[in-house]
């Protein structure tokens, strides 16, 4: 059985326009979940996100709890990086949904979401780790990726050729996390010291797109996300979402995604 997104008050005083900007908000309850989901649902914050729809490009805020499965669609890319475009590099804070996107397999894809976060320096957090920004230099992957220094947010994955990383997977490339490239050289871990805005873009299905010359991933939850959530809690991560009606809409990973400790083990 699909998923029905649940219908959501209007803002007071929102009109139907072609841009709707509506805070569309609920208040977030204490939830029954899994053992294994054991934090506190108290702590919230704010969710911004921009989606195609028939009728044209809908925005919304959402409030919700502050789970780090939740974060994650939210912070690959910082304010400033441009990510490529059928008609030119564009900033990502500049990107509408409907814009066509350049991908690494030689082919276009149609951006149909946008989310964004404001990280703040010291704001409580159920992540076991603060968030960190990651600002790779000039050339750190090769010549012209990145042509000049960009940050990234602290979910962004690349793709990595590495032959030591195809001969482990069998695969040809493996999506890592950029984190796992930080040597305080070529990629720089940055403790931001004011308030943040990163964002996530997501296509109909798994992309690898181009942003700062870099080959890089739009959002997917990957397969667990569905056995790390509760029912309700699943219910507010798929209005993060309102293009789709059920997590297996996402589809397939375009490759295997391992983690900075995987890559280390294989290093």
């Amino acid at each position: 059985m699909s998923y029905t997104p649940p219908t959501l008050p209007p803002f007071p005083g929102e009109t139907p326009t072609r841009r709707v900007h509506s805070e569309a908000r609920w208040t977030a309850r204490r939830i029954t979940r899994p053992r294994s989901q054991s934090l506190s649902t108290k702590l919230t914050r704010r969710f911004e996100v921009e989606w195609l729809a028939e009728n044209g490009i809908q925005s919304a805020v959402r409030v919700a709890p502050a789970l780090p499965v939740f974060e994650q669609a939210f912070g690959a890319f910082a304010h400033g990086i441009l990510v490529q475009t059928t008609q030119g590099p564009v900033a990502v804070e500049d990107l509408a949904p409907g814009t066509m996107l350049e991908c690494a397999g030689g082919h276009t894809a149609q951006l149909l979401w946008k989310g964004a976060i404001t990280l703040v320096p010291g704001a409580p957090s159920m992540s076991e780790l603060p968030d960190r920004l990651y600002r790779v230099m000039p050339d750190a992957f090769g010549l012209g990726r990145p042509s000049q220094d960009q940050t990234f947010g602290p979910h962004a994955r690349r793709f990595n050729r590495d032959p030591k990383v195809r001969a482990a997977l069998g695969a040809d490339t493996a999506l890592v996390p950029l984190s796992a490239a930080a040597d305080g050289m070529s990629v720089i871990e940055v403790n931001p010291v004011a308030a943040t805005r990163v964002y996530h873009l997501a296509c109909e299905k798994h992309e690898t797109i181009f942003a700062a010359g870099m080959e890089v991933e739009t959002y997917h939850p990957g397969p667990d996300a569905a056995l790390s959530l509760s029912d309700e809690m699943m219910q507010h991560f798929l209005m993060f979402f309102p293009y789709i009606r059920n997590i297996r809409d996402f589809g397939r990973l375009t490759a295997p995604r391992i983690s900075a400790a995987e890559l280390a083990a294989i290093g």
